[in-house]
């Protein structure tokens, strides 16, 4: 998993920039991307640089309580099957295009 950058490297990079330094050198010194180091000055101005805490979300899904609630629930939208099994939408459709779980069709509404 990917971690922030401590804040240690947020204040000497921020303190390069303020002594004079230039961004696009501040990124080569300390093998940072410019675009962060532009954020860190954007959070730097707002008053806070600390890494913000992630939210985590389930990663793994029990496949067979995905299978069991839309073998029950087959009308139910992405939205409603994700909020009853806590994930996101995404991760629903995800996961059943892994499983094969194509969407409801109707017999009686394809023509002949």
């Amino acid at each position: 998993m990917v971690k922030a950058y401590s804040e240690d490297l947020r204040k000497k990079v921020i303190s390069y920039i303020t002594s004079g330094g230039r961004k696009r050198e501040a990124a080569k010194v300390f093998n940072v991307g410019e675009a962060t180091i532009y954020r860190w000055i954007c959070l730097h101005k707002q008053g806070d640089i600390k890494p913000k805490k992630r939210t985590s979300y389930p990663r793994k899904v029990d496949e067979q309580k995905l299978r069991d609630y839309v073998a029950q629930n087959p009308d139910h939208t992405l939205k409603q099957i994700a909020e009853a099994l806590g994930l996101r939408f995404q991760n629903v459709s995800k996961w059943l295009k892994r499983l094969n779980i194509t969407r409801k069709k109707d017999d009686a509404l394809q023509r002949t």
